[in-house]
């Protein structure tokens, strides 16, 4: 760009990365489809002379000319003949499927951004192979408690080669995708993203087992889905803002209302199985009775408490013998 250039209007990709750039060295400065404008743009939604820039007393404008999809100037929808004056920063322009930004030249940079360098080999790899070490320990945790001991050989090497396979393959696909939108990989970004969710959602389910234990609260751990679903919400807004980081709000709206999807579905499908919005029918979850918290309940307490349940018990009971005895009929037509 010359010395005499006032003003920089930059054509930007889908990242808003700078494709190419026009240096301004005088007003006005003619926008469109047509050959005779100082940026033709190739984009069948713009017209052909599409909009202007232009100088005044009272500043820098922007003014749109004969469309009939008009601009938007930071948000803001121009219809043809509007104009809208630029101001102590740089404006943002779409027209059509193009994306523009008008840059002064007395309007202030943006700070110099500094380098996120790890520090070390350890800064850089420590915290992801830690996360892999505690992902892969609960894991084989949880096979041996689950397996019998002449089968545990074979049940730990099977969960070991699924989870590093299952792993590898999910962020090989998101680093794919990521590397097709953002020309980045970004692979162990979406590496810390899937350990550290997958610890999170360990950690949030053993303390809502102990405190539903401790405290005698069953419906911490009956509605533990929920927990899940918010971490696995959290994850893919993480693993899709790697795919558009210049829009954290858009994805966490979609984070948001995947979460409230699967939270609702989960609801739904727990009511009609179960005649309950919960996941479990009993606490099945022992911890040491130390942990308890609770105070203890005497035998003959806990057998009234029983008393409301022989009614609902008696009345599915009728249901279903009324059931068998209207299909007896029938069968007997």
């Amino acid at each position: 760009m010359s010395d005499a250039s006032i003003a920089l209007l930059e054509v930007l990709d889908r990242d808003d990365h700078v494709r190419h750039y026009l240096p301004i060295s005088s007003w006005p400065v003619r926008v469109g489809r047509a050959i005779d404008n100082d940026l033709v743009l190739d984009d069948a939604h713009i017209a052909a002379h599409h909009f202007s820039v232009d100088s005044d007393e009272a500043g820098v404008f922007v003014r749109v000319g004969e469309t009939v999809n008009g601009l938007r100037a930071d948000g803001r929808h121009l219809g043809a003949g509007q104009r809208s004056a630029v101001g102590e920063r740089p404006l943002r322009l779409d027209a059509g499927d193009s994306h523009l930004r008008l840059r002064l030249l007395e309007h202030a940079l943006e700070p110099e951004l500094p380098l996120r360098a790890p520090r070390s080999v350890w800064h850089a790899a420590g915290p992801t192979t830690v996360a892999g070490l505690l992902v892969l320990a609960s894991l084989l945790f949880g096979t041996w408690l689950d397996q019998d001991p002449d089968d545990l050989t074979r049940a730990l090497a099977s969960v070991l080669v699924a989870a590093l396979t299952a792993g590898v393959v999910w962020c090989a696909g998101w680093s794919l995708v990521t590397k097709i939108f953002t020309r980045r990989s970004r692979f162990w970004w979406h590496v810390r993203v899937l350990l550290f969710g997958v610890l999170a959602i360990e950690f949030a389910g053993a303390a809502a087992n102990l405190l539903a234990f401790s405290l005698s609260w069953p419906a911490i751990s009956d509605f533990g889905f929920v927990y899940t679903y918010a971490i696995a919400a959290a994850m893919l807004y993480f693993h899709v803002l790697a795919l558009e980081p210049r829009r954290p709000q858009r994805m966490r709206a979609m984070a948001v209302g995947m979460f409230i999807a699967g939270t609702s579905l989960s609801l739904w499908f727990n009511h009609q199985n179960r005649d309950q919005f919960g996941e479990e029918l009993y606490m099945t979850h022992l911890f040491p009775p130390a942990l308890r918290v609770a105070p203890a309940v005497d035998t003959a307490t806990f057998v009234k408490g029983l008393a409301p349940l022989k009614a609902t018990l008696d009345d599915k009971a009728k249901k279903r013998d009324s059931g068998g005895g209207d299909e007896a009929m029938v069968d007997e037509e």
